[in-house]
């Protein structure tokens, strides 16, 4: 499996980015909440959804955002694979919504179990 780009919007420090990442080694650096960890998290996130007592939606939703996303384009035996899962907060607290999975441009809406299940 090959992360060639992240997208984030509303997750933690990051408003709205995008991150590309060439072939090869990728070295995440700078200072103390620059926001390198954010972006492991967010592919956690983006892979295996909301992991209780690991990767919480209230750990990953920017403060006073309403609803975020983490999409990840990754490349698996020549196939570009794009998964986009969604946070949002409610009075109930803050919660996945359904997310996507994109193949072939291909459009799939998941669960965000049925989501995980099918990446694993």
């Amino acid at each position: 499996m090959i992360i060639k780009k992240i997208r984030l919007e509303n997750i933690r420090s990051y408003v709205q980015e995008e991150i590309n990442l060439g072939i090869g080694t990728t070295l995440l650096s700078g200072d103390i909440g620059a926001g390198k960890s954010t972006i492991l998290l967010s592919i956690e996130f983006a892979l295996f959804g909301i992991i209780r007592g690991e990767v919480s939606g209230e750990t990953l939703l920017r403060h006073g955002a309403t609803q975020g996303s983490v999409s990840l384009v990754i490349e698996i035996e020549g196939r570009e694979i794009e998964l986009k899962r969604i946070l949002k907060k409610t009075n109930q607290g803050i919660s996945q919504e359904v997310g996507f999975i994109i193949i072939n441009d291909i459009i799939e809406q998941l669960s965000p179990g049925e989501l995980k299940h099918r990446i694993i």
